[in-house]
């Protein structure tokens, strides 16, 4: 029984002038996938469409080369129309093929997705247990309906097992099966960009919060840690297997406890893996104090990136962000004060929030001792407390998934959801956030000549978008 892993590519146009800036990341759940199917023996490939960027005839040229009985694939909201095309021309390609999807997405939309017939089973949640076994029942012949957490078509009608506990235990999981993925190609966004090699580790499952424009909650929200000397056994791997010079940490918060982001630094010195590589995270100005960041840093932390969201207390209030302004401040001035980079993400276009709120955001983040600052317009992401209510009100009725991107520069179809704004002003409204943020001399100046992990040719790149790609259609 052979197996094709597919991590899909998505239409990069949406992003207007940003999409030179869309660099693949490495697809960490779909690495843990290949290592659980490795693991089981089972026969199987990767083709990462998002990197090699193959696209679906590529993607058939394998199979000509490869002849899988199953093929997986990762789904996300904004490549949901894709990977239905890929579907599509696997189906057309060779019906016998059994073509399986998972993520979010997939377990959101379950229903309509099996009824279109492009689709064979849903895996639903972590797939690390499920998957394997899903293979081994398809390659058996044995019934579906004994696995938990999936759901297929049986005589035209939907069947959805009985839902698959959270696995309890992560610290056992096999390491990513990077050795099957273009590691080389891999980077981060701009902001998250330092050296490479670069790869990303994961160091819980879940989250403590529920903010409610996030979707993570829907796919599992039961907080999982793993023991930070295994994490560290993880990065001593990376740095000895494929000569990583950054990871980037793929959690929420990391670390989200104190305790426990010392005891991961403490380690990462006594091993001396500070200075082989250095890692950047993202996390809850709530999250750290003064005393944690310090072990942070000499453990090799290089960046870190803020979840503030907005610079409105009423905003932070209203989406359930449960932290202060003057806790963003307090935190963000001890972060630099360590000489760790700080990036900052907000957004902008919650359904209440005013103009005026907005340009609370806008005025924080220049406020703010930032290296760094990402502005999102606000998607109601599948999954989402914020996607539940609107379409419950019905305010929402949109399914052109591709365009669920928080930016694109099209105000015909930005999937806008503020009452207050329309669509073309918050998009310009987004451009002048950056334009405010990034062309001022003295961060220019910090860009060129103190950080220096930029590009040259980047920064000008990213000024031109700015400045000269302004209009909207």
């Amino acid at each position: 029984m052979r197996v094709l892993l597919i991590n899909p590519g998505m239409d990069f146009s949406k992003f207007g002038s940003f999409k030179r800036y869309m660099q693949p990341m490495p697809p960490i759940g779909l690495a843990y996938l290949a290592a659980a199917l490795k693991k089981e023996g089972l026969d199987f490939k990767v083709i990462d469409d998002f990197a090699d960027r193959v696209g679906i005839r590529g993607i058939i040229d394998l199979l000509k080369d490869y002849p899988a009985d199953i093929v997986g694939i990762s789904c996300l909201t904004p490549s949901a129309l894709y990977v239905l095309q890929i579907a599509d021309a696997v189906r057309q390609y060779n019906k016998k093929i059994k073509i399986i999807l998972g993520n979010i997405h997939a377990s959101i939309f379950y229903e309509s997705i099996l009824r279109q017939g492009l689709v064979d089973v849903i895996v639903h949640g972590e797939g690390e247990l499920t998957f394997p076994e899903v293979v081994n029942a398809l390659a058996q012949k044995k019934e579906l309906r004994t696995i938990p957490g999936i759901s297929f078509m049986l005589e035209g009608k939907v069947i959805k097992t009985e839902e698959r506990a959270p696995l309890g235990e992560i610290d056992y999981l096999s390491y990513p099966a990077w050795e099957y993925f273009p590691v080389k190609k891999y980077g981060f966004l701009p902001f998250m960009d330092i050296a490479k090699p670069a790869l990303s580790v994961l160091a819980s499952r879940g989250c403590a919060y529920k903010c409610s424009y996030c979707s993570l909650v829907y796919m599992n929200n039961h907080y999982r840690q793993r023991d930070p000397l295994r994490v560290v056994d993880e990065i001593e791997y990376l740095v000895d297997k494929f000569n990583v010079k950054q990871v980037g940490f793929v959690d929420p918060i990391f670390p989200l406890y104190k305790k426990s982001g010392i005891a991961f630094s403490t380690e990462m010195i006594k091993r001396g893996l500070n200075k082989k590589l250095v890692w950047i995270c993202e996390t809850r100005v709530d999250s750290v104090d003064k005393e944690l960041l310090g072990f942070m840093k000499e453990a090799g932390c290089k960046r870190i990136l803020y979840g503030i969201e907005s610079g409105n207390q009423e905003t932070l209030d209203g989406v359930n962000k449960d932290t202060s302004l003057d806790l963003i401040r307090k935190n963000i001035s001890d972060t630099r004060k360590l000489k760790i980079e700080a990036t900052g993400l907000f957004m902008i276009g919650f359904p209440q929030e005013t103009r005026p709120m907005m340009e609370d955001t806008i005025k924080l983040a220049r406020e703010l001792d930032l290296d760094f600052a990402k502005f999102a317009i606000t998607i109601p992401f599948p999954g989402s407390e914020l996607y539940v209510k609107l379409t419950q009100a019905g305010k929402l009725r949109r399914q052109d998934w591709d365009n669920f991107v928080t930016f694109n520069p099209d105000p015909k179809k930005l999937v806008s959801i503020n009452e207050h704004v329309s669509a073309r002003d918050l998009i310009a409204l987004q451009r002048r956030a950056h334009r405010e943020f990034y062309l001022r001399p003295r961060l220019i100046w910090r860009h060129l000549f103190q950080i220096k992990s930029i590009k040259k040719m980047d920064m000008l790149n990213s000024l031109v978008s700015f400045v000269f790609h302004g209009r909207l259609n």
